[in-house]
């Protein structure tokens, strides 16, 4: 009798603490990558001169040394600012878009890749209730 005395007393401050949690983190930001990747395109030049400031444009393409690695000639990390889609093609690293870019470059989650853009950008958070 006892232990279901103590189940029960422990399911009820389970309970308790997980309403609690849920409470606190009843809203929680969606992140729309969709919306940040677009608008990322269409403020590319913006953001590419900013993460990579001294970059050239060639046509549609920005051209930058990598920052990640020990990179000396402009030519093989390419942006293209139309799609979004990049690579160094000295090495294997690509991507295809801009929130991807900014990841490689901070060493970063996409999800974090994507709020900071957002930020730069003023775009708004989506709210969802959890």
């Amino acid at each position: 009798m006892s232990v279901h005395i103590k189940t029960n007393s422990f399911n009820a401050r389970f309970k308790s603490k997980s309403r609690a949690a849920l409470k606190a983190k009843a809203y929680t930001p969606l992140i729309d990558y969709k919306e940040i990747k677009e608008q990322a395109r269409v403020h590319s030049y913006s953001l590419l001169k900013l993460w990579l400031p001294n970059g050239i444009v060639r046509q549609h393409e920005y051209i930058a040394l990598n920052p990640t690695r020990h990179d000396q000639h402009l030519g093989s990390f390419r942006i293209n600012m139309h799609s979004g889609q990049w690579a160094d093609f000295a090495t294997s690293d690509r991507g295809g878009d801009l929130i991807a870019l900014l990841a490689y470059l901070d060493q970063s989650t996409q999800s974090k890749a994507a709020r900071k853009i957002s930020a730069l950008l003023g775009l708004k958070e989506h709210r969802h209730v959890g």
